[in-house]
């Protein structure tokens, strides 16, 4: 199964998730995407914005508490429209799965998914 497929399969299984993005923190774009409706570029771009910015915020809020604490694998981000879940590779940082839902109860699903979409990812399928 081709990245975008799993994607789909992703956004498809779990209710609620209306966007699936697999992309980079470092550039912070949206490489492949699926969504249930069309998505303006702009979007994405906010998106993977806030991706960064909630991972840095996370990475040192760990750093000062911790002295030098793990990187935050997985941060959650509330809008008044939507829930957006970003969960990024342990064995690659820049690696990044965000998900987009319309419910709490989706949490769980949509980080175990991504983890594991982002583990086959790394492993190269």
């Amino acid at each position: 199964m081709i990245l975008s497929e799993r994607l789909d399969a992703m956004r498809a299984d779990i209710a609620g998730c209306s966007l699936v993005s697999f992309g980079d923190l470092q550039t912070a774009l949206a490489l492949r995407t699926s969504s249930a409706a069309p998505c303006p570029r702009e979007k994405l771009d906010e998106i993977f914005a806030q991706a960064v910015a909630s991972f840095a915020a996370a990475d040192k809020l760990a750093q000062d508490m911790a002295q030098g604490g793990e990187p935050a694998e997985d941060t959650l981000v509330m809008t008044p429209r939507d829930l957006r879940v970003f969960v990024r590779s342990q064995s690659n940082g820049a690696d990044v799965v965000c998900a987009v839902g319309d419910s709490h109860e989706a949490v769980p699903a949509m980080i175990a998914s991504a983890r594991e979409l982002l583990r086959v990812a790394a492993r190269g399928g």
